[in-house]
């Protein structure tokens, strides 16, 4: 991990979490549209597994510090659509990509609703979510045509590249004529 990477990924965190208070959510009232669900997604699809969980856990926890919410859930949650998105098969395309953004976060965000309801959380009610998901996967899908291009420029950057183990080693394997 590099001093830009981190840097970086604090800085998206906080304007995600910025943007989706002050614009997308009181824009997409009542569909929970998420801003930072998508752009953790999109870490993930570019970056895969390891990195979408380890970003999705990250801004999950400090948007659950963040809000009223018993703490957890949304790292829950969002560690593993990090996990899911980072796994995911088609990463040739954006407009692939941003489906299965869309898709996994409308999905994160009925789980998030279903785990603040377990809890007892105030304001947690599954049949909204329900009755909201596709509007969410539309409204998510939309975000992600503009996040994931943008996730896949920053972080195919010389700058922001994932750095990769140097191997120093060489181990052979005696084979026998």
């Amino acid at each position: 991990m590099t001093r830009s990477r981190v840097a970086a990924g604090a800085a998206v965190i906080v304007t995600s979490l910025l943007l989706q208070a002050t614009l997308i959510g009181p824009l997409t009232m009542p569909a929970a549209v998420s801003l930072p669900a998508v752009v953790v997604a999109a870490v993930a699809l570019v970056d895969g597994p390891a990195t979408g969980m380890s970003f999705g856990f990250s801004m999950g926890l400090i948007a659950d510090l963040g809000s009223s919410h018993p703490a957890g859930i949304l790292a829950l949650t969002w560690l593993g659509l990090g996990v899911l998105c980072g796994k995911a098969v088609d990463r040739r395309s954006v407009l692939g990509d941003a489906v299965t953004a869309g898709l996994l976060c409308a999905a994160a965000s009925v789980v998030a609703e279903i785990l603040l309801a377990i809890v007892h959380a105030s304001g947690a009610n599954v049949g909204h979510a329900l009755l909201y998901a596709v509007a969410a996967a539309l409204g998510d899908f939309v975000l992600a045509l503009a996040v994931v291009p943008i996730a896949r420029l920053l972080l195919h950057s010389e700058r922001l590249q994932a750095p990769h183990p140097v191997i120093t080693e060489l181990r052979f394997k005696a084979s026998h004529v």
